[in-house]
């Protein structure tokens, strides 16, 4: 669970080193290196899914106020994603290509709610373009994290003999 945890820091960190050198008009490299921890972490949390979630609330939380300046809406946002996450690892196993599957499909899903969440209180206007261009936009950059992450941490995992569900 250390590990986890360490992952959780680095990545959110790192999110923030990022996004101070992307333009947030970028086409191809808006990091969300929070949801891709959320991947990465969930098989050292060994059916300690309440511990999982939550991280998943306090990464939130902080998220909340470091990035977007709101309270609740992201802690619930990644609740909903943390949710998602292990529904997905049951059908699942860890292996590069799945952890690089569940990245595309856990941004998707954070971002169609998210996305969803703005439309409805009136923040965006509805477009299915807006929609598409906002997954598309944080898919490249976020999935080769996703992998260097994932090889870093199966490495260190091995090596240490830490337990994770696989």
């Amino acid at each position: 669970m250390q590990l986890a945890i360490i992952v959780t820091i680095i990545s959110f960190f790192l999110e923030s080193l990022v996004s101070n050198f992307v333009s947030i008009h970028s086409n191809l490299f808006l990091p969300l290196f929070s949801i891709v921890a959320l991947v990465i972490i969930y098989p050292y949390f060994k059916k300690e899914r309440s511990n999982y979630y939550k991280v998943a609330a306090i990464l939130g939380l902080f998220y909340d106020i470091v990035f977007t300046d709101t309270l609740i809406l992201n802690l619930f946002l990644f609740l909903m994603t943390a949710y998602f996450i292990t529904k997905m690892n049951y059908m699942l196993s860890n292996n590069y290509f799945n952890v690089a599957l569940m990245t595309v499909l856990a941004i998707a899903f954070y971002r169609s709610i998210s996305f969803f969440v703005l439309v409805i209180i009136g923040y965006l206007p509805f477009s299915w373009f807006a929609l598409g261009r906002g997954i598309m936009t944080s898919l490249v950059l976020n999935v080769i994290y996703a992998v260097i992450l994932y090889g870093i941490t199966d490495f260190i995992s091995h090596k240490y003999h830490i337990t994770k569900i696989d």
